[in-house]
């Protein structure tokens, strides 16, 4: 009764008030009564409330437009507050609400009208068809009321092409979907009303298709909530229109047969007049387009219909897929949602635009966001499912495939990174969501394996780099730290470079793919197979096939672990074959590469027959063609690079291959370990890194804490083979090589089992013939001398600590040495498996001989000492020798071990001898990288044996030294090199050195005034300043040791304007100061 009572009194008085005056205050006073009245209690309310104001917003048309506009926004506020329960009422809500805007006799907008008029207008539309009853809306969409609704169509069309302000533009586009009842609130499952909605305004779809189309591709300008609504709007309104819910399709959902009959049905008959039929030309007539309206309303929406107007929106499928693309997550779930709504629900009636639609479903399961990605997926996986759907999916995604797959190699090579992102990503989406039995039958086929790849071998192609030959000639130390770290930074695997691929969000998602295919055991063995079959026949993309299978196999994932260990077994026994490990790494000499040669052809004459002849035969004759063999042998710079890259490739497979099978790795060490070991000591710098790679990797595989520990575990396997390499050939690089890096990774437990090696390369470095392996041999020595100075740092570092020292059980390792040095063994017999327990039996016959002797015993010297002194008096030879690499090594190789004979100066000084006229030799030569090493010699020579050398020194090398010295100071005061060379180099390590060596031997007199002439020399400001630091340096050195000598060199040069500085700066240092003339006055 409060109701009624309130309604009687205060409404209802208002309402006629402003029937009767029409005005902006009897208008708010109508207002402020209806706030929060309930209007549904009673219809009679609504009835006569809402019926005076539409008959009088019908008589206000045209007048103003701000009472027009509060008029209508107070009828929406009614109406929103109950529901429209007759039809009629809707109509006139909607005819009289329609006029305001749009005149309905000329079918275009009303002139000059505000936006918020036309707001108004739009929200009073919304809110009638919101609040009518389902009842109502059937009777409301039938074909005599189609007028109306177009009218209201093309208004919300106009609105949403041509206006800017974005609420009015978000308001039409909600009434756009609700006057197509396919809005949020909308009940989906009432087939009937939206079948009906569909019949009644499917005439007016084109024009809606395009707005929609439209705006949903314009620029950002727009804003984010438009263009998503427009999308949402589009996709919406294409499912109410083509979703198989009428008796016909209700019916094929259980006719699989007739389902892909309907769908393979040709339709090209009918295509030369379906256009013509449903959607009229320019060229029609008025007649014309009314015969074909009235046939279309007849016919409703048939299958001639659909089928035309599904070829008409390919258009719009394919340019709206790059909205999947968009960096706008709004966008990209709209778009998602208007693609996994289609694919549900209109896959027969869109089926020439099915393919469209399920190419941006797959990439879109890839998305980053992962809301977008599982309602794709799940998508994907329920048409698959589904009977109806699931051939018809299999046949599209087949086409699907063999259309990417022909345009992959293209995208590839045009380089552009977005556009190989999104292809990529199609792919992944691909692999990810068919099913692995459908992609199991596609690549069965032999063409769309080798297709499929080719493509991936194409996208893994490396590019070759002149970084790929860089070299290190010198011993290279081991990387020594944390293992783990260490292999982390060696992860980074800088020799994959891909050719066609330059980001890294590209790369990664190939590497995805590579392990999705790994992960489906239906797919990997078949993939397996083809590129093994291309590594055996040694085709030009095996490298590529190399880097496919490890990206395939080895994976961290647990998925399909059992399928990829059986792969990663046979994988490991192609690559450990030797054919891969054996290729030339280095180029040939620029001297054996095949050159264009210039052909000479005879003029101002005509040949004669004999002559002509002789002329071809002379130009078609080539020095080469005599050695197509050897031609054939030579190795290039790109195959150098095509084999570096391969070898690279072939330890990061091992590498890989080993992380992934773990502890059980130990089955392949017999194989695999001193292959990777001969690699680590490559000089090529890019194989190293690869190779430390591998072995960090197998390493940390079989859980070894240290490198050294592995080593010394595996020192079996490794002997095994140097002997064997050692047995097959004696003059085997390799093993020597290998030998070298087992040293350094070497501790003083594991050396012992390495004896017989080691003595078979010092027996062979000391024939005289042997020439081709010296070098390999020094390196070697080089290598067991340094070790041998870390390991007496490690032992005095251990009694420094008073902790026990590492001995072996049964014999120290110093003896096992000095052992094998005296044993007697046949060059043929080079196993090294001697049993243990024999060699005190073997040692005792040169014991007695030396105990019959007369001579006296002699103190027996410690077995490393022995050693360094039998290894120095063979590396003496090699100091006098042509080839600068063997005389560079020797002279290291000397400077290394001369400390270690320190303290046993009768041992030392005969070897001092030896070395002396070879190193004297070396310093009348002018060879300044030579020079370099023997003057680090002559300072240990001065350190070790200071009065043994100092007569020598003083008539044999200092000379040299100065004339060296005063010759260069000519050279580098005239020209300073942008780059160090060798001389420059040399100067700079005399002058920081000389004085230590002066005060090492304690030169004195006239040798001392002759070096000091010289160095001044270097204190002139005409001399770099990198070389005058050191000349005052040296000079300060010595004052404290020859003060007056020092003085008066110096004061000799003190009145020259180029020295003054230097000198003053050294004066000012020993107390003295240089007196001006007027001082002097």
């Amino acid at each position: 009764m409060m109701h009624l009572e309130r309604y009687v009194t205060k409404i209802k008085p208002a309402v006629e008030g402003f029937i009767k005056e029409p005005s902006k205050d009897t208008l708010a006073q109508v207002e402020r009564e209806i706030e929060g009245f309930n209007f549904g209690e009673m219809r009679i309310y609504q009835v006569q409330t809402v019926v005076p104001l539409v008959l009088k917003l019908d008589e206000l048309t045209g007048e103003n437009q701000e009472l027009r506009t509060s008029l209508m926004n107070c009828l929406s506020s009614i109406v929103s507050q109950t529901y429209l329960a007759d039809e009629k009422g809707l109509r006139s809500i909607l005819v009289v609400v329609l006029q305001q805007v749009r005149d309905s006799k000329a079918a275009i907008m009303r002139p000059n009208l505000s936006e918020e008029i036309k707001l108004a207008a739009i929200k009073c539309i919304f809110e009638a068809l919101r609040r009518s009853t389902s009842d109502v809306l059937e009777s409301f969409y039938v074909k005599e009321t189609a007028m109306v609704v177009g009218q209201i169509l093309l208004m919300l069309l106009e609105i949403i092409e041509q206006e800017r302000y974005r609420k009015l533009v978000q308001t039409a586009l909600q009434c756009l979907m609700l006057v197509f009842y396919v809005h949020d609130d909308s009940d989906h499952a009432d087939v009937v009303l939206r079948s009906q909605v569909a019949n009644t305004i499917f005439i007016f779809l084109p024009k809606v298709l395009i707005v929609l189309f439209k705006t949903s591709m314009k620029d950002d300008k727009v804003g984010e909530a438009i263009k998503s609504m427009a999308i949402q709007a589009l996709g919406r309104i294409i499912n109410i229109m083509f979703e198989e819910t009428t008796e016909e399709f209700m019916k094929m959902r259980y006719d699989v047969e007739a389902f892909r009959k309907l769908f393979k049905t040709s339709t090209d008959n009918m295509a030369e007049n379906s256009d013509y039929t449903f959607f009229g030309s320019k060229k029609t007539s008025t007649e014309q387009n009314e015969e074909r309206l009235h046939q279309m309303q007849a016919e409703l929406r048939s299958v001639q219909w659909v089928a035309a107007t599904s070829r008409r929106l390919r258009p719009i499928f394919v340019e709206t897929s790059i909205l999947r693309a968009n960096s706008a997550l709004r966008i990209r779930e709209s778009y998602c949602d208007m693609c996994c709504l289609l694919l549900k629900h209109c896959a027969h009636n869109l089926r020439g635009n099915f393919l469209h639609v399920l190419e941006s479903v797959l990439a879109m399961s890839e998305d980053e966001n992962e809301k977008i990605a599982v309602e794709c997926r799940e998508t994907l996986i329920l048409l698959q499912q589904q009977p109806t759907s699931r051939g018809i999916f299999d046949e599209n995604a087949e086409m699907l495939l063999d259309a990417h797959l022909n345009k992959w190699p293209r995208i590839l090579h045009r380089g552009e990174d977005n556009e190989q992102f999104a292809e990529l990503l199609f792919f992944k989406g691909f692999l990810r969501n068919v099913n692995a039995d459908k992609l199991q039958l596609l690549l069965l086929v032999p063409k769309n394996l080798e297709m499929f790849v080719s493509c991936l071998l194409t996208a893994l192609d490396q590019r070759p780099t002149r970084d790929l030959l860089n070299e290190e000639y010198s011993l290279r130390r081991i990387r020594e730290g944390n293992s783990k770290g260490l292999a982390a930074e060696l992860a980074k695997l800088p020799w994959r470079q891909f050719k066609y691929l330059a980001s890294k969000r590209t790369v990664d998602i190939l590497y995805d793919i590579g392990a999705m295919l790994g992960a489906q055991p239906s797919l990997n063995r078949l993939i397996f197979d083809y590129c093994q079959e291309l590594i055996q026949q040694r085709s030009s993309s095996m490298n590529e096939c190399v880097l496919l299978l490890t990206l395939m196999i080895t994976p961290q994932e647990k998925k399909a672990r059992e399928s990829r260990l059986v792969l990663a077994n046979l994988f490991l026994d192609q690559i450990l074959r030797d054919e891969h490990w054996n290729l030339a790494l280095q180029p040939d000499s620029a001297w054996r590469l095949k050159v264009n040669k210039p052909t000479h052809w005879f003029e101002e004459r005509t040949p004669g027959l004999y002559s002509s002849a002789v002329e071809v035969r002379t130009q078609d004759c080539d020095s080469d063609d005599e050695q197509a063999e050897v031609v054939a042998s030579r190795v290039t710079i790109a195959d150098a690079q095509f084999n570096v890259l391969h070898t690279c490739l072939i330890l990061d497979a091992v590498g890989n291959c080993a992380r992934f099978i773990g502890d059980t790795f130990d089955r392949h060490i017999f194989l695999s370990l001193h292959k990777v070991l001969l690699k680590v000591a490559s000089s090529n710098t890019i194989v190293h890194q690869a190779a430390s790679f591998a072995f960090v990797s197998m390493q940390l595989a079989l859980r070894y804490a240290e490198p050294s520990h592995f080593i010394e575990c595996s020192t079996d396997y490794i002997t095994f083979h140097l002997n064997a390499l050692l047995k097959r050939s004696p003059d085997s690089t390799a093993a020597v090589d290998i030998l070298t890096v087992v040293l350094q990774y070497s501790t003083r437990g594991n050396v012992p089992h390495l004896d017989s090696l080691f003595q078979t390369i010092r027996e062979e470095c000391s024939k005289s013939h042997q020439s081709t392996n010296v070098h390999s041999y020094l390196r070697v020595f080089k290598a067991f001398l340094s070790h041998v100075s870390d390991w007496q740092v490690d032992a005095a570092a251990e009694i420094n600590a008073e902790l026990p020292m590492q001995v072996d059980e049964e014999q120290s390792v110093l003896s096992t040495w000095m052992s094998v040095l005296k044993k007697p063994q046949l060059l043929e017999d080079l196993n090294g498996d001697a049993d243990m327990a024999e060699e005190p039996a073997k040692d005792k016959d040169p014991e007695d001989a030396e105990d019959t002797e007369p001579e006296p015993t002699k103190p027996v010297l410690p077995r490393h000492v022995e050693m360094v002194k039998d290894i120095l008096g063979q590396v003496v030879k090699f100091i006098s020798t042509a080839n600068q690499a063997q005389q560079i090594a020797a002279l290291e190789c000397f400077s290394s071990g001369l400390p270690l004979l320190a303290d046993y100066e009768n041992e030392l000084l005969p070897l001092v001898h030896l070395v002396w006229q070879p190193l004297v030799e070396k310093f009348r030569q002018k060879d300044a990288l030579v020079l370099n090493r023997c003057f680090t010699l002559l300072h240990l020579l001065g350190v070790h044996a200071k009065d043994f050398i100092l007569k020598r020194s003083l008539t044999d090398v200092i000379p040299q030294l100065k004339q060296f010295l005063k010759a260069a100071s000519l050279h580098s005061s005239v020209e300073t090199p942008l780059a160090q060379t060798q001389e420059y180099k040399l100067q700079l390590k005399l002058l920081k050195s000389l004085a230590d060596f002066v005060l090492g031997l304690q030169i004195e007199g006239k040798h001392l005034h002759d070096l000091m002439t010289t160095m001044v020399l270097y204190l002139s400001q005409t001399q770099p300043q990198e070389l005058q630091i050191p000349a005052r340096e040296f000079f300060l050195q010595l004052a404290s040791y020859n003060g007056p000598f020092v003085y008066v060199t110096l004061l000799q040069r003190a009145h020259l304007k180029d020295y003054q500085a230097n000198v003053s700066h050294i004066f000012g240092v020993m107390g003295f100061s240089i007196a001006s003339g007027l001082d002097l006055d």
